[in-house]
C-alpha cells in the first residue's frame, strides 16, 4: 500500500509546488539566460530540483522508516543526492568553481563505491576475473572499482549537457523508472528499486507536465546532477549483483552515446572538452530549425525502441545490446544529416 500511495500524493505535490515556484524563481531572478550555446531565445526559470530532489530523498527516506530496512548503502545513496543537490542549488543561484562542483561529485561517487565494495569483490569472484587475469585481488578490486568511479562520474555530467532540450531529461528518467519497475515486477530487482522507480516515475512525470515544449520551467544542475547519479547507482547496481545490466544500459543508451561521441568529435576537432558548447546532435536540429516538439518527438521513438530492447536483452543480451547500440548510432546519424540538410 505504501509503494502506490506514496508515488500518487508526490505526484500531485510536485505538480502544484511546481506551478507555485515558478513565479518566485522568476521573482529572484534564477533564470536560465539565452546564450550562444543555448537553446531558447527567452530567459526561462531553472531550478525544479529545488522541488524535485528532496521530494525524492523524504519520499525514500519515508519508505524505508516505515520498512525499517535502510541500509548504509542506501544511507549514502541518500546523503549523495542531497549534497549533490545542495551544492548544484548553489551554483544554480550562483555560479560555483567547476574544480569544487568536481570535488564534490567525486567524493559523493567514491563513498557510494566504497560502500559497494563487498559487492564488488563478490562480483569479481563470482566473473572469475581474478584467476583469469592471474592478478591480486586488491590490485584488481582497485582497478575496477576506478573503472565505476570514473564511469559514474561521466554518467553525472552527461546528465548535466543533456539537460539543455524542453523535456528531454525528464523522458529519459520517465523511460529509466518504467524500466526498472517493469524489470522488478519480474524479480529483476528487489522491493526497494521498485519503490525507487515509482518515486522516480511521479515526480518526473509532474515536471514533465511543465517542462515539455513549450518548457515553463527548467531543471536546473540542482535537478540534472542528482538525476546523473541516480542513473548511475541504478547501472551500478544491476552490474555489481549481476542483474538486469544490460536492460539498464540499453535505457541510457541515447543519453551515453549522444554525449560519448559528442566529446568525442570535438577532441578530434581539438576543440576545448572541457568548455561549454552546443554541439550535442539533438542540440544542432534545433539550431537549424527544428522545433523542440519535433526532436523530442524522434527521440521518444527511439527511447520505445530502446526500453523493447531493455526487456528482450533480460533473455538475449548481446543481440539486444547490439540491435540497440546501432539504432542509437544510427538516429545521432540521422539527426546530424538533418541537421547539416535543412
Amino acid at each position: 500500500m505504501v509503494k502506490i500511495v506514496i508515488p500518487f500524493i508526490l505526484y500531485f505535490f510536485c505538480f502544484s509546488a511546481l506551478k507555485k515556484i515558478i513565479p518566485f524563481l522568476k521573482k529572484n531572478s534564477i533564470l536560465d539566460h539565452p546564450s550562444s550555446r543555448g537553446n531558447h531565445e527567452e530567459s526561462m526559470p531553472k531550478g525544479a530540483g529545488i522541488i524535485l530532489m528532496p521530494a525524492i530523498i523524504i519520499s525514500i527516506s519515508l519508505y524505508f522508516f516505515i520498512e525499517n530496512s535502510i541500509n548504509t548503502k542506501w544511507l549514502v545513496f541518500l546523503l549523495s543526492i542531497f549534497f549533490l543537490f545542495l551544492i548544484s542549488l548553489i551554483d544554480d543561484i550562483k555560479s560555483l568553481p567547476a574544480t569544487l562542483r568536481l570535488i564534490v561529485h567525486s567524493l559523493c561517487v567514491i563513498i557510494s563505491v566504497y560502500c559497494m565494495k563487498d559487492d564488488i569483490i563478490s562480483f569479481l569472484n563470482n566473473m572469475d576475473i581474478i584467476a583469469k587475469l592471474n592478478i591480486s585481488q586488491s590490485l584488481l578490486f582497485y582497478i575496477f572499482a576506478l573503472l565505476i568511479i570514473f564511469s559514474w562520474l561521466w554518467l553525472i555530467n552527461l546528465f548535466n549537457f543533456m539537460d539543455g532540450m524542453d523535456g528531454l531529461t525528464a523522458l529519459q528518467m520517465i523511460f529509466l523508472a518504467l524500466t526498472i519497475n517493469i524489470i522488478s515486477l519480474m524479480d529483476h530487482f528487489d522491493n526497494d528499486f521498485q519503490f525507487l522507480s515509482l518515486i522516480i516515475f511521479s515526480v518526473f512525470l509532474a515536471f514533465f507536465r511543465y517542462n515539455k515544449p513549450p518548457a515553463k520551467i527548467f531543471l536546473g544542475d540542482s535537478g540534472s546532477i542528482p538525476s546523473g547519479y541516480i542513473a548511475g547507482f541504478v547501472l551500478m547496481e544491476s552490474l555489481l549483483k549481476q542483474g538486469p545490466f544490460f536492460s539498464i544500459l540499453i535505457i541510457l543508451m541515447y543519453f551515453i552515446l549522444d554525449s560519448t561521441v559528442t566529446l568525442i568529435i570535438r577532441s578530434i576537432k581539438n576543440n576545448n572538452i572541457f568548455s561549454a558548447h552546443s554541439d550535442h546532435f539533438y542540440q544542432r536540429m534545433i539550431r537549424n530549425g527544428h522545433s523542440h516538439k519535433y526532436v523530442l518527438r524522434k527521440i521518444l521513438f527511439l527511447l520505445t525502441f530502446l526500453i523493447l530492447l531493455s526487456f528482450i536483452s533480460l533473455k538475449y543480451h548481446l543481440i539486444s545490446f547490439s540491435l540497440a547500440l546501432i539504432t542509437t548510432i544510427l538516429s545521432l546519424i540521422y539527426f546530424g544529416i538533418r541537421s547539416k540538410n535543412e
